[in-house]
């Protein structure tokens, strides 16, 4: 697909209510021979040098302009030291649970995340250190958090993941409108590692707002106990945050319906600190 996909092309036509279902089977069927090989995003390969540190931190010489126009969008915190540590406080809504829980949530670029729920008296400490077996609401809490994110994704092109663009400017409807308003998106699709579980993503595909460039969807497809379930991430209200952007609302569905939604009440950025805050 071109990089220059037409602003009236559609994501997809609805399908049992779903707009997103489709464009994730249609980037599925790209095969895995145009995908495999990774820096389809990225430029040349970087001098050792800069490839031993680019881990840390995200170096915008390896990004092409489009992903650095959105990495611009996001704020400069992965480029430099000083607010690598974000904690951020809210409610947690879980679908299957009635009552609304207080939750404190601090990620530390790349890929770190410390989760506690309160419960009354107790709380419940979730950490994102290790590929041991976890509950299943432990996994889709870490994953949506920490790996359905911007700050992931770009931690994920310095890794050296196979990316690949699916064009921009795509619309949510079935395109025959002529007075169209929704929203329009810049289509990635990444294979991914969640490292807190030891498993793979053959496919994820990351929704950047062409027009504000910050991420606001993620998609793809889970094997649970033998059956496929489709999850999407939602990002919403994002908000400026000592110079940096921040959502302010996550919600996690599977396979259309709601499991849980994170309403973020309070935002704070700090230095990265090894004090074994992430080790449970």
């Amino acid at each position: 697909m071109s990089h220059e996909t037409s602003s009236r092309l559609p994501i997809a036509a609805s399908l049992k209510g779903s707009v997103w279902l489709p464009v994730l089977i249609a980037a599925l069927g790209l095969g895995v021979g145009g995908f495999a090989a990774t820096g389809v995003m990225r430029r040349s390969r970087a001098p050792e040098n800069v490839a031993a540190s680019r881990k840390e931190y995200v170096n915008r010489r390896l990004l092409t302009p489009r992903l650095a126009a959105h990495l611009n969008a996001l704020g400069d915190r992965l480029e430099k030291s000083g607010k690598e540590r974000l904690t951020v406080t809210g409610v947690l809504h879980v679908s299957a649970d009635s009552l609304p829980r207080p939750v404190s949530v601090t990620l530390e670029f790349p890929d770190r995340c410390r989760i506690v729920i309160q419960n009354g008296a107790q709380s419940r400490v979730i950490t994102s250190d290790r590929g041991e077996q976890r509950a299943a609401d432990e996994l889709e809490l870490i994953e949506t958090l920490a790996y359905d994110s911007a700050e992931h994704f770009f931690s994920a092109q310095m890794q050296g993941n196979a990316t690949r663009f699916l064009g921009m400017r795509f619309r949510t409807d079935d395109g025959s409108s002529t007075d169209y308003n929704g929203p329009y998106f810049d289509i990635y699709k990444i294979a991914d590692q969640i490292k807190a579980a030891g498993q793979e993503r053959p496919a994820k595909l990351y929704y950047f707002n062409s027009d504000t460039l910050l991420l606001e969807r993620v998609t793809y497809v889970i094997n649970r106990d033998g059956t496929e379930v489709s999850v999407e991430t939602k990002l919403g209200d994002w908000r400026s945050e000592d110079g940096q952007k921040v959502a302010r609302r996550i919600e996690r569905l599977e396979n259309g319906k709601p499991v849980f939604v994170f309403d973020i009440r309070s935002a704070q950025f700090g230095r990265r600190v090894d004090d074994g805050m992430f080790v449970q």
